[in-house]
Formats: structure tokens, C-alpha cells, sequence
């Protein structure tokens, strides 16, 4: 299968006068980037012309040169490379909020799920009903279908329900757990805690804590564009207006500083303002996306 007279093959891409001096990875990467779908055919028709063409190959005299060498396995690299994305592609899924959105799902089980900026989760489609378990980066609010156990893991904890409302936050250093409905199971840090409707738990300096009396209105305020904050630190608090409104801040002399109020996504300028005013803190936005924040001048 020379690559000069190969239609699926794009010529522009390939070239043996840069394809000797490629490494192996390169040289595999070069061929993806020129192979070409036939024209009325499927990925999965491709597929088995690809491995029709290797099976003559495989039958004929090795009497070519080196170039059918490098197209025959290029084109195993190919098969396998193209093999891997469909059906990863087919099993396999992900969600994700880019800064300044928010994203609703709905689950192969039936439970629905809210995304917040600057967030991902990932599953497994197949045999997601049999096995409901999640990986997520960053916050979601969770409506779980009464069923087995579903499971969000997180790198700093596994969080276990059976069906309930829940919202998770994972960032950085950052695990925390809010029930509105139902019970919840979170194991962090070898330890376990179960929350109930209006408790929180929180991982803190490594210990996980359970946190009572909490208000469900604000759990998840964040699907309404309301975010509210008890004793936060300040730096915390501008980097969740990063997400919401995809602007970048940089700040100065804010370390130690700790916020309780709230804002909301709808302005960025009221939202600075909430923050600002009551902290006593200039800020200046440059460009509609840079802005800077720092204690006022006495």
C-alpha cells in the first residue's frame, strides 16, 4: 500500500522526505493526521477495509521496500488507534463546564446533574445502571434515582448515596459535602462520616468534620447564579468570580483575610462590588476580562 498512489491517504500530510527522520510516535502520529474516511463509508467500514487490505498484504511475497513496511504498520496502528477511540467514545463520556457555565445532564440511570464552572465528570456509559459510579473535578449538585449505590469519586474522597440530593465541591485541597435529601456516605482520609438533610461535611487540615444546621436553600444556591459564603477566605471567594464570569484577577494584600456574604453571576460589576465594598477593597478591570484588587489607601 504505497502511500503515493493510497486515495486515502492525503498527500499534503505525508511526506517521506520528513518521514525518515520522524521517531516511531511520530511517524504513527503522521499517518493519523493523513489518513482519510472513504467517502460514504462508516468509521467501523473504514476499519475493515484497513484490515482487509493487511490480510493481502499479509499474503504476498515481501519483495517491496521498506515504505510498505512502515504503511502496513502504520495502517495496525491505525486500526488500533481508531479502534480504541470508538469504542472508548461509545463507553465512555464526559462533561464539562467551561468558566462562566454551567451545565445540566441527565444520567443513563435517570438522576440529573448540575455542572458548575470550571468543572468535569467523567463515567462509563456501559453498565453505568448496574454500576453508578463518577469522577468529579471540581462542584456538581446531584439528583440520584433511588437504585444501588451510586458513587462520586474525588481524589481527596469517595462520596457513597442510594438515592438523595446532594452537592459536592472538590477543588485543590478542597472536599466538601452538603445533604439536602436522603443520606450520604463520605470516606476521605481513611475516615467515614454519613450526613443527613441540612448537614455538611468538610475535610479540614486532613480530619473529615460533620457540620449541622446547615440552611438547604444555600447548599446549592450556585444552580440560581447565588453563591453564599460563611468565614471564607477572601482569596477563595475571587476565585470562584473567576469561574463564574472568565476573567482573570490578581489581588494584593488579601492573605489571612476572611469573607461572609454572598454575590451573584448575574453582573460581574455587582459582584465585585458585594465583595469589594464591605471588605474595603479597590478594584480596577482593565480589558473586561483583567481586573485588580487590593485594600484601599487610607
Amino acid at each position: 500500500m504505497e502511500t503515493g498512489k493510497n486515495r486515502h491517504i492525503d498527500p499534503s500530510v505525508f511526506s517521506k522526505a520528513n518521514f525518515d527522520n520522524l521517531t516511531t510516535d511520530e511517524k504513527i502520529e503522521t499517518f493519523v493526521q493523513s489518513y482519510r474516511v472513504p467517502q460514504k463509508k462508516s468509521k467501523a467500514e473504514a476499519l475493515e477495509l484497513l484490515r482487509s487490505k493487511l490480510d493481502q498484504q499479509s499474503i504476498e511475497k515481501p519483495t517491496r521496500s521498506l515504505r510498505i513496511y512502515w504503511s502496513a504498520a502504520a495502517s495496525v496502528a491505525l486500526i488500533a488507534l481508531l479502534t480504541t477511540v470508538y469504542f472508548y467514545t461509545a463507553s465512555s463520556s464526559q462533561i464539562i463546564a467551561s468558566k462562566g457555565q454551567h451545565l445540566e445532564y441527565s444520567l443513563p440511570d435517570g438522576s440529573e446533574v448540575t455542572v458548575n464552572a470550571d468543572s468535569k465528570l467523567s463515567f462509563s456509559k456501559s453498565g453505568f445502571s448496574e454500576k453508578r459510579s463518577l469522577k468529579l473535578e471540581g462542584e456538581a449538585y446531584f439528583s440520584v434515582m433511588k437504585g444501588n449505590s451510586f458513587v462520586v469519586e474525588t481524589k481527596l474522597g469517595t462520596v457513597e448515596v442510594l438515592g438523595t440530593t446532594l452537592n459536592v465541591y472538590a477543588r485543590d485541597n478542597e472536599l466538601s459535602v452538603s445533604c439536602l435529601t436522603g443520606k450520604v456516605k463520605i470516606t476521605a482520609n481513611g475516615q467515614t462520616v454519613i450526613i443527613e438533610p441540612g448537614e455538611k461535611a468538610e475535610l479540614v487540615d486532613g480530619t473529615l468534620k460533620k457540620i449541622t444546621n446547615i440552611s438547604t436553600d444555600q447548599m446549592a444556591g450556585w444552580r440560581s447564579g447565588e453563591f453564599h459564603f460563611d468565614n471564607i477566605p477572601l482569596i477563595s471567594i475571587f476565585e470562584e468570580i473567576e469561574r463564574q464570569f472568565d476573567v482573570k484577577i490578581t489581588t494584593k494584600g488579601l492573605e489571612n483575610r476572611f469573607y461572609t456574604g454572598g454575590f451573584t453571576n448575574k453582573n460581574l460589576t455587582e459582584a465585585l462590588e458585594m465583595v469589594c465594598l464591605p471588605m474595603q477593597l479597590d478594584y480596577e478591570i482593565k480589558n473586561g476580562n483583567k481586573i485588580r484588587i487590593e485594600p484601599k489607601t487610607k
